[in-house]
């Protein structure tokens, strides 16, 4: 754009703006002239004329403050319409008249005070709008005539000398004012360019720091490993993202949060060197994905983020699928191979939330929910995930000081033979939080996660040898089941507690039996054995709970001595379709194998007969009964004698 053409716009967006900044003094001061002037000098004479001249002004007045108001509310790019401009000189040029025509039409009745008043105000409105209306040399000089030259021209007809001088000096003034509005409309144009030209340089200078700023911050804000933004610098990259969708120039976005699996073994087997080779390699996969137009960082450690522009569910989805996809291919470092796995939580904006900062945390949260499932390695955020990991967070921090409350308790379930004999009790923890019953499906995993399970587990046990103690001492063949977590494994001091346990309430080793779960099978077999076998030495049972649920292994089983085997419940609810192949099988290896079978989740009389026509020796669940508090147990157990006994 020509640079003329460029200034004749600023000058005309820039004088409107001025003149209708000041219209509503003027307005004002125009109507109280007006109102004095009508009202003071009116007379039965001109009574009707003066009120419709007085009614005229102010219409006209009226019209002008409601197109002030009009420019007010109107938005940046309508103000720089020409209609503006056009309209309020329209209006100060009919005002000017109106005073024209006053002066005339009321000339002959003017007495020597009207008169002299006439003159003063024209003379005072005049030289007003030579500042009020400076912004525009035409519309001032155009107003200045308009509003003296009838007046001073009538004068100059009179007879009268001095009226003559008078109309004279009205001629001269309104030439004055003439040039005194040409000096002002320049001086009001120079100030307008030197603002622009200032506004222009300090936006210049602005933009180059922040340019600058920018390019240094980015390079001193890459990941030194992996070449990729770290945590900072993707924020602040990310930032644009946001503000684009905030002004509707972008639909949404989504969020990857993209957590290696097995990542920290890496580490811990073969070192740091080759750990960071390990994400250098990873880095430059997840860079291939760069291409689409996408932000990435290393969040820190083994954690990438993942920025993917206006994308359906789908297409995240599948791009979520080729990361992963990408992320598990072997990795080759000199003389050996490696291979890791990645979960991907990915969350959407504005499905989901529209700050970049919450919707790493909503991804984060997605992630955290699916890490370690199988097969499906990523997860989409809903507000379910959220409500479960508060609630996570809850009872972890409540379990603290649950044991120092006292608000666990054991519930006992018999196992009774094929007669209906009750054999054995299993010891069931449970929790009562706030007035409401916790699962031990939630609690048990946040206390091995937490470690407490060693310190409630070494509860447990204790509790249950002293409900034991108790039992033994009427009903001397009746067993007691406590579940063992792979946890407690692990602690140093785990045989040694279950020894003292035994001693302190004079319990024969082989009325306790403690229950694992397959997942036991998984671990350091060597140790598992070891600590088995100790226990084993001092008559303790071992039964494998839940069994057919997760990792099998007949070869350990046989190595490991199983004494019982519990098939889960699961079979037995699907006993008379495809579960009775299942506890058949078992029952098969029972034999071979030399160890005994409980059933679980009895809970019908033809889920017994069954089970009975299988052969299975021993049962448990709500047929039978369901757990029961310690008075209860015991009470249950005292009745079942005394029926046996009476037969």
């Amino acid at each position: 754009m020509p640079k003329n053409i460029e200034h004749s716009k600023l000058y005309q967006s820039e004088g409107v703006r001025l003149l209708y900044d000041n219209s509503l003094p003027g307005i004002l001061i125009t109507f109280i002239a007006s109102t004095l002037l009508a009202f003071t000098f009116i007379d039965n004479n001109n009574l009707h004329a003066k009120i419709t001249w007085w009614l005229i002004m102010t219409t006209m007045l009226a019209i002008r403050v409601l197109d002030t108001r009009m420019w007010i509310k109107s938005d940046a790019e309508c103000r720089k319409k020409k209609r503006w401009i056009i309209r309020f000189s329209a209006g100060c040029l009919i005002t000017a008249a109106l005073w024209s025509v006053y002066a005339v039409t009321f000339y002959g009745q003017f007495s020597i005070e009207e008169f002299s008043s006439t003159n003063v105000i024209l003379a005072a409105m005049a030289g007003g709008a030579t500042s009020i209306l400076s912004a525009s040399f035409t519309l001032t000089s155009l107003y200045n005539i308009i509003i003296l030259m009838p007046m001073s021209i009538l004068l100059m007809m009179q007879p009268e000398q001095y009226k003559i001088n008078l109309g004279s000096l009205g001629s001269c003034f309104t030439l004055i004012m003439i040039v005194s509005s040409a000096r002002s409309a320049n001086y009001i144009k120079e100030t307008i360019l030197l603002r622009y030209q200032n506004k222009k340089l300090v936006s210049s200078m602005e933009e180059t720091i922040r340019e600058r700023t920018q390019e240094i911050y980015v390079i001193s804000n890459i990941d030194s490993l992996t070449g990729l933004y770290n945590r900072s610098a993707f924020l602040s990259a990310v930032a644009g993202i946001e503000r684009e969708f905030q002004q509707n120039h972008i639909s949404g976005f989504s969020i990857f949060f993209i957590d290696l699996d097995g990542f920290k073994n890496i580490n811990d087997t073969l070192g740091h060197s080759i750990g960071d080779k390990v994400l250098v390699a990873l880095s430059t996969r997840l860079k291939s994905f760069l291409e689409y137009g996408h932000f990435m960082c290393r969040w820190g450690g083994d954690e990438f983020i993942m920025l993917v522009k206006e994308s359906s569910h789908e297409e995240a989805r599948e791009l979520a699928e080729k990361i992963i996809a990408s992320l598990s291919l072997p990795i080759k470092l000199d003389d050996q191979t490696v291979a890791l796995n990645a979960t991907i939580g990915i969350s959407a904006c504005p499905e989901h939330d529209t700050s970049i900062t919450r919707l790493i945390q909503l991804a984060d949260i997605a992630m955290y929910s699916q890490k370690g499932k199988y097969p499906e390695r990523l997860a989409f955020y809903n507000l379910d995930l959220e409500r479960n990991l508060r609630r996570k967070m809850t009872l972890n921090e409540a379990l603290k000081g649950a044991l120092e409350r006292n608000e666990f308790r054991l519930m006992y379930q018999p196992i009774v033979d094929t007669t209906g004999q009750i054999v054995s009790f299993e010891a069931l923890m449970r929790w009562r939080y706030r007035e409401q019953e916790i699962s031990p499906v939630e609690f048990i995993p946040l206390m091995e996660q937490s470690g407490r399970i060693n310190q409630v587990g070494k509860w447990v046990l204790e509790e249950a040898c002293r409900t034991l103690a108790q039992i033994h001492q009427q009903h001397g063949n009746i067993c007691m089941c406590v579940n063992i977590s792979l946890i407690q494994f692990y602690d140093k001091g785990f045989v040694n507690n279950v020894k003292q346990v035994i001693e302190r309430y004079a319990i024969p080793g082989h009325l306790l039996h403690l229950e694992v779960t397959e997942s036991l099978f998984q671990s350091e077999q060597t140790m598992i054995n070891e600590k088995v076998s100790q226990l084993q030495q001092h008559g303790v049972k071992f039964s494998v709970d839940d069994f057919g649920t997760g990792y099998s292994s007949l070869s350990v089983i046989q190595n490991m001595n199983i004494d019982y085997i519990k098939i889960d419940r699961s079979f037995i609810q699907h006993i008379e379709q495809k579960g009775l192949s299942i506890v058949r099988a078992v029952m098969n290896m029972s034999h071979s194998l030399n160890f005994s079978v409980i059933a679980e989740g009895v809970e019908t009389e033809k889920q017994r007969q069954l089970l009975e026509q299988c052969g299975i020796p021993y049962m448990q669940g709500y047929y039978f009964s369901r757990p029961l508090e310690h008075p209860g147990a015991l009470a249950y157990l005292n009745t079942a004698m005394v029926q046996e006994s009476s037969h």
